[in-house]
């Protein structure tokens, strides 16, 4: 996946953004035939989606890690099913520890250091997979515009600094779909950073939104007063560039390479080498980290942190009661 266009995220409509209107047009006429040729059928376990509007970079996984570790903290077995974005394997598939990005995706990796993780494109196949091998919930990472299968709650993730960008469909501006569109489907919102009234005008009283930020753990703090060489392959890097910022780091050198980028030994000598010239050390993100080959990864030092949640009893509650609610209705229709 290529960097998002500059023009994307300006307020202002743009030449780039007009001229691309009308395959956008093109688009929302695709995904509307798409949503009415697809069938949806249901899991037998709840769903939990966890999504976006646009187009990479909202901070959907992080908190799918985390909503994945606050399920398993209240006594439940959830599993996460994803499509293995980037990855070759196709078919549903456990995500194992011999498993490379190349396969499965990097974020299917990350999940799967909390709880099993399934991949592959019939994300209704991997649940029922799920199910069998334990799970009694699912956490779907992405997906939220899959119509082909029924989600039980979904929470779309925003992050305050992007929002919605230029408020145009893709290829035109950031978004998968229209806004309202969207939101129509949408149980809660979560968002990562200061809400702004623009955005509170935008959702609809009746969701509920959670306040959420990305907490650097303290061991970070080894980054202070450091010359950094500091690279990634994510949607938007300024935000970690920014980050090690915040940490006290001096960056003498700022390396973007294309979202879901696999490192290759040529990549990461290259990048030593530029370390090297300016006496810097070399960090990325915890995503990019699980990119890179195994043996050069004794040279990578990674920004380290979580989502945290400013009312995560509130959060818990609701997910919890969206679980038990269907465990009770399932219950009933055996009956």
């Amino acid at each position: 996946m290529l960097k998002a266009p500059k023009f994307w995220y300006q307020k202002k409509d743009t030449l780039y953004s007009a001229s691309l209107y009308p395959f956008s047009l093109l688009f929302r006429f695709g995904t509307i035939v798409r949503n009415f040729i697809s069938t949806k059928k249901s899991s037998p376990i709840p769903i939990i989606c966890i999504g976006n509007i646009v187009v990479g970079g909202a901070g959907k996984t992080p908190v799918s890690l985390k909503v994945g570790k606050l399920l398993i903290k209240s006594g439940y077995k959830p599993h996460f099913i994803s499509k293995g974005y980037s990855g070759l394997i196709k078919e549903s598939t456990l995500v194992e520890s011999w498993h490379s990005p190349s396969s499965v995706g990097d974020e299917s990796i990350l999940l799967s250091e909390i709880a099993p993780t399934w991949i592959g494109n019939d994300r209704v196949k991997s649940s029922y997979l799920a199910m069998q091998n334990g799970a009694d919930c699912i956490i779907m990472d992405d997906g939220f515009q899959n119509p082909s299968i029924e989600k039980n709650f979904s929470i779309i993730v925003i992050n305050s600094e992007q929002e919605f960008g230029n408020k145009r469909v893709m290829p035109s501006g950031p978004l998968r779909e229209s806004i309202k569109r969207g939101l129509d489907r949408t149980n809660l919102v979560i968002v990562i950073g200061e809400i702004t009234n623009d955005l509170r005008k935008i959702i609809p009283n009746q969701i509920p939104i959670i306040d959420a930020n990305f907490d650097i753990k303290d061991t970070n703090q080894i980054f202070k007063g450091k010359k950094i060489t500091a690279f990634a392959g994510i949607a938007y890097p300024e935000k970690f560039f920014n980050s090690l910022r915040d940490q006290g780091g001096k960056l003498v050198k700022e390396i973007s390479y294309s979202d879901h980028h696999i490192y290759t030994e040529n990549d990461i000598l290259s990048l030593a080498e530029s370390a090297n010239k300016t006496k810097s050390i070399l960090v990325t993100t915890r995503k990019d980290f699980v990119r890179i080959p195994k043996t050069y990864r004794s040279l990578i030092n990674t920004l380290d942190g979580e989502i945290v949640f400013e009312n995560e009893e509130l959060l818990t509650e609701i997910i919890t009661n969206v679980i038990e609610n269907n465990i009770i209705n399932n219950t009933k229709k055996i009956q």
